[in-house]
């Protein structure tokens, strides 16, 4: 599927010239500086190794979409025969140095964009002993060295006769040298000076090695998969910025027959702005909705990957095939790379309206902010089951079970590893589950389990369990300790809802609490801004006393809000911290029961000992506010 060969220098900047050798489109743009190109042009003359070069013949499955070197003008658009996949930076270098007749476009080692010609210093390349790097020197585009600030030409190369007096030879002239070579020979004799061997020696020891030099190169033959071809790609092109599945199906839409498709303006909308792209209508706008702001265009690809592959296992079951003939649903980077452009554009509105459903599923579940997202993948698996069922799952029933199936994977903490595998299994499994009443559950919701003692250790948003509780408290209709109101959108963000401490991290410190056990999530609740900063760091006696003189608030009404935080309010009266986290232990325990739908397990123990972490805490956590 591949070979190695070597070629001239020459035959490979005369490819890029004519268009025969292009880019895919996708590649990062040239940007090398003038003393990487030096450094690059003086091992070229010394004949030392400067890699090889990857390239891929056109034609075959992947077609990304072609573009030319830098430096190279095309009077007609020329279908490439090999894209160069690695070595772009060199060759790009070595074309505008050595074989354009146009300046090079670089930067000088402070970032300035400057374009320069590069010569070599006859003299100083033909000195016993020197090295050849101190005689390449770049100069100006207008071939002008001035000094003082621009105001005095210290050197002017405009004219040949110029390069010739002061013994410069044009680097891009390297490869058709002697009419040049002629030329300077014969001004130099007809002012006295021997010339005949100095023009051997110095056409022997710079042009001919360049002349002779080859480079090693890699060619990918056309018959390679695309997944194949992209994995080679990241595999060579570690020194770049890596290219995400989604920009390497970008640049394979980019050149399917017959006009194309752009990918990135799909997503993201046209670069005018003239209209939203797939992301702005996912998210909405104006209202936009948070919990989705931080979707990927990969999750996009991902939920189309998992309908097509879906959809092409099901017709292989209709035509009686079984085992290993039967294709894998996936959601993995080579089945993402393998979707097939007419399959995207098929399935990209069911998915778009798939995303939209999921955010609306994850708000009714009090999951409002996306930081509050339990496992980021479980959005492509609702949206992707909402696309392949549409209105079907938008029953009563669909909804229990589909919150039942996220309940069990946020709180039994599946999707720690394996996610891709595990989406690919669980969204065929759901979609059979809620369509076929019969069916079996999926394996997930099987597996899920939770332990009791679970909510000791839940003290930070890194685990799904405590972002999933701190949701399932406020979809039990937990109320503001000042306002009353339940969280819903609006309350949210405008009174600043986060997790706080319900016995303040200041008297715990001071009765001599572990931070391990008063920053657990049985310690924590939702509030407003302002009811954390009433609340402070004093006793819970003192606070509830504060807040119900402050907002006139009845005791009997403040102690229904605590329960309704599933607090007994005696304990927090009593500033009994022992018995208030018994007995919430218990009632948290009693809500995860209700979401997953199975009993708690109380038995201790685990397979693997988990590290301890200490003081570790929220950011959020740090603003309790001391109250005179």
């Amino acid at each position: 599927m591949f070979d190695s060969t070597k070629l001239d220098l020459k035959d490979i900047l005369q490819s890029a010239n004519d268009g025969s050798l292009q880019l895919p489109d996708f590649q990062r743009d040239y940007v090398w500086g003038d003393e990487d190109l030096r450094s690059l042009i003086a091992s070229v003359a010394k004949g030392y190794p400067v890699g090889a070069l990857l390239t891929l013949e056109t034609g075959g499955d992947v077609n990304f979409k072609p573009r030319v070197l830098e430096g190279v003008v095309l009077r007609d658009s020329v279908r490439p025969e090999q894209l160069l996949l690695d070595g772009q930076q060199r060759i790009t270098s070595l074309f505008q140095a050595l074989f354009s007749d146009r300046p090079v476009r670089t930067r000088t080692p402070k970032g300035m964009r400057v374009e320069r010609f590069y010569y070599l210093d006859i003299n100083k390349a033909l000195t016993s002993g020197a090295d050849i790097d101190d005689a390449i020197i770049g100069v100006p585009g207008d071939k002008l060295i001035k000094t003082n600030f621009g105001r005095n030409v210290e050197l002017d190369l405009s004219t040949q006769e110029a390069e010739f007096e002061s013994n410069l030879f044009p680097l891009n002239k390297l490869f058709d040298s002697m009419q040049w070579i002629f030329g300077w020979t014969n001004y130099w004799s007809n002012k006295g000076r021997n010339m005949p061997e100095l023009q051997q020696t110095f056409y022997n020891r710079v042009v001919v090695p360049v002349l002779h030099y080859k480079m090693p190169i890699i060619r990918l033959d056309r018959k390679n998969s695309r997944e194949a071809i992209c994995l080679v790609f990241e595999k060579v092109n570690v020194g770049g910025k890596k290219l995400d599945a989604f920009e390497l199906v970008t640049a394979i839409y980019a050149g399917t027959p017959p006009d194309g498709f752009d990918l990135r303006s799909d997503w993201n909308g046209p670069s005018d702005k003239s209209a939203p792209g797939r992301k702005d209508r996912i998210i909405g706008t104006p209202n936009r909705c948070d919990v989705l702001t931080k979707i990927a265009s990969t999750d996009f690809l991902q939920a189309c990957s998992l309908l097509y592959t879906r959809e092409k296992r099901l017709e292989k079951v209709v035509a009686g095939l079984e085992g290993k003939e039967l294709l894998q649903i996936s959601c993995r980077r080579d089945a993402l790379l393998a979707l097939p452009l007419a399959a995207y554009k098929q399935y990209a509105p069911a998915v778009e309206q798939g995303f939209r459903e999921a955010g609306h599923f994850l708000n009714e579940h009090k999951i409002i902010w996306h930081k509050d997202i339990p496992y980021p993948p479980q959005i492509v698996a609702l949206a992707a089951t909402f696309a392949i069922m549409g209105k079907e799952a938008q029953t009563a029933v669909a909804k229990g079970q589909l919150a039942r199936w996220f309940w069990s994977i946020t709180l039994g903490e599946l999707y720690g590893s394996s996610t891709e595998t595990r989406i690919a299994r669980d969204v065929p499994e759901l979609v059979e589950w809620i369509c076929a009443k019969a069916s079996p559950k999926p394996r997930s919701v099987n597996e899920a389990i939770f332990q009791r003692d679970r909510l000791k250790s839940l003290r930070t948003r890194v685990s799904s369990a405590y972002k999933g509780l701190h949701a399932l408290l406020m979809l039990h209709g937990c109320r503001d300790f000042i306002t009353g109101r339940s969280t819903d959108l609006m309350t949210f963000f405008n009174d600043k809802v986060d997790i706080h401490h319900i016995f303040p991290q200041a008297w715990c410190k001071k009765q001599n609490i572990q931070p391990s056990v008063y920053n657990a999530i049985i310690n924590k609740t939702p509030l407003a801004k302002a009811s954390n900063i009433a609340i402070g760091g004093h006793a819970p006696s003192v606070y509830l006393k504060r807040i119900e003189e402050q907002h006139g608030i009845e005791s009997g009404d403040l102690d229904a809000i605590l329960e309704s935080h599933l607090i007994d309010p005696q304990h927090l009266r009593n500033d009994n911290f022992r018995d208030f986290y018994e007995a919430r232990m218990d009632a948290l325990s009693d809500v995860v029961h209700k979401a997953m739908d199975k009993p708690v397990v109380r038995e201790h123990g685990a397979n693997e000992k988990e590290r301890d972490e200490g003081d570790d805490q929220e950011e959020d956590l740090d603003n309790e506010v001391e109250m005179n």
